[in-house]
């Protein structure tokens, strides 16, 4: 009885001695694993504005890693979930690394409403993330943190100038109407077509031009477009509606008034 009393005690120190080494091990290869976000991304595609996360994780330590699941959560400036989602890695074994991005997805049609305020005002978007991890198949970890995304407007200061009309011949005239905005998204250029449409104030479609953009990020675009309009429909007041067909977003109309 003596001896099973003695092995059982041993037995019970050489537990609590694997169990402090395991978690001197655990704590060693949590502090040799290196892991960090990089800078957030934004582009506009096929409907959806994608916000990308760069993802880096170098396991240096002396365990395997397991279940990575990253979840990343965008908010408005007013604090509103625009979208969420996960990403899953099962294994990233020792010695080994990972660079992976993790994208969001916002669907424009969603936001409809607060489209026009992103491609005109500048902004921020709130990026609530959390990581959650294995050690050794066995011990669960988990940090969160959070950081602000820049936006900025595509189409900041939007505007037009004041209308002129050139003479032609008795019946028409060309409208000349200055427009000017700048690019200040860090992310996409504006590149593609704005249509440019003009209203009396009878609703009436003057004419309409059709003209290139091509504006990289960081500048600005200050030019002007000419469009024959009948002399007979012309009013002191109307709209300009504007339709932009880009590589980064499709959105219109647009109505200014004028006069």
């Amino acid at each position: 009885m003596r001896y099973a009393v003695r092995a059982l005690g041993w037995a019970t120190k050489i537990l609590w001695i694997l169990i402090i080494v395991f978690s001197v091990a655990s704590v060693y290869s949590a502090m040799n694993v290196r892991m960090g976000f990089g800078q957030p991304q934004a582009f506009l595609s096929s409907g959806f504005m994608v916000i990308s996360v760069p993802l880096f994780v170098n396991n240096t330590g002396l365990y395997d890693l397991s279940e990575l699941n990253m979840t990343v959560a965008v908010m408005d400036y007013n604090e509103s979930l625009l979208s969420t989602s996960t990403t899953f890695v099962p294994s990233i074994p020792r010695g080994s690394s990972i660079e992976t991005a993790h994208n969001v997805s916002v669907n424009l049609d969603d936001i409809t409403s607060k489209l026009l305020n992103y491609l005109f005002n500048d902004t921020v978007f709130n990026l609530d993330m959390s990581l959650k991890i294995n050690f050794a198949h066995s011990i669960p970890f988990e940090v969160s943190t959070n950081m602000t995304m820049p936006w900025g407007a595509p189409l900041y200061n939007f505007s037009i100038g004041q209308i002129s009309y050139n003479f032609l011949n008795l019946t028409h005239q060309e409208a000349i109407i200055p427009i000017s905005f700048e690019n200040h998204s860090p992310y996409f250029s504006v590149d593609g077509f704005m249509q440019v449409e003009i209203y009396n104030d009878n609703d009436e479609l003057l004419g309409f031009s059709v003209s290139d953009l091509n504006v990289p990020s960081h500048s600005s675009y200050d030019s002007q477009v000419e469009i024959v309009v009948d002399v007979s429909k012309i009013t002191g007041s109307g709209e300009v509606r504007f339709y932009f067909e880009t590589s980064a977003f499709s959105f219109g109309p647009v109505v200014m008034s004028y006069g």
